[in-house]
């Protein structure tokens, strides 16, 4: 069984925030994000990335992975691929300590499913102002659906996905340098599978 996810890169300015999940829009910054959780379920094997160029428009970043079931029972899942690029603030010593400005930024931002708002969230300024600002889990676990058939992802033995990923050549130009992978357990909508995987320096093909 094969999945082909395609989804296109945006360039817009945003701020990475803890991963909290809330009834509203409004993200609790206080709280640490998760940064990695794993499944007994299944596991992700024979993760790829391979960097290619399009035309003279733009270049393509291609993320190629299997989840396997490692269970007797099929699997009903929810599944995000997120790409991005990020970039850390990191202090000259370990006195020194990131104001608010300095927080981890993500530059760039692409969702598979693509549906970039539900991935947007709100928060106050220092003046009580109202901002838009995204971080990487959905306000809407249910919309990570199989598109062939509308329903959750269904595993019994071994899925396979490639996650293509278009990246336009503009001014200040980022290519990616992260891929998240969120998955989620379709009957009560427990995060399963969330892990960050850094994209170093690939040469084009």
């Amino acid at each position: 069984m094969k999945k082909f996810l395609m989804s296109f890169f945006v360039i817009i300015p945003v701020v990475l925030f803890s991963q909290d999940k809330s009834s509203d829009n409004t993200l609790d910054v206080k709280k640490k994000p998760v940064l990695s959780i794993s499944s007994k379920l299944f596991k992700i094997k024979n993760l790829t990335f391979s960097r290619f160029e399009y035309d003279v428009t733009g270049e393509y970043l291609e993320t190629f992975f299997q989840i396997e079931n490692l269970t007797n029972t099929p699997l009903e899942l929810y599944t995000f691929v997120i790409a991005t690029y990020e970039s850390e603030y990191i202090p000259q010593s370990s006195f020194e300590s990131p104001d608010l400005e300095d927080r981890v930024l993500i530059k760039n931002i692409k969702a598979f499913p693509d549906d970039l708002t539900n991935f947007e969230y709100t928060e106050k300024d220092e003046n009580g102002v109202e901002q838009k600002v995204y971080q990487k889990y959905p306000k809407n676990i249910k919309a990570g659906l199989d598109e062939d058939t509308g329903k959750p992802y269904s595993i019994s033995d071994t899925v396979i996905f490639r996650a293509v990923h278009f990246s336009k050549y503009i001014k200040n130009y980022y290519f990616f340098n992260t891929v998240t992978i969120l998955i989620f357990d379709a009957a009560d909508e427990e995060l399963l599978f969330r892990q960050n995987y850094t994209v170093r320096p690939i040469r084009r093909r």
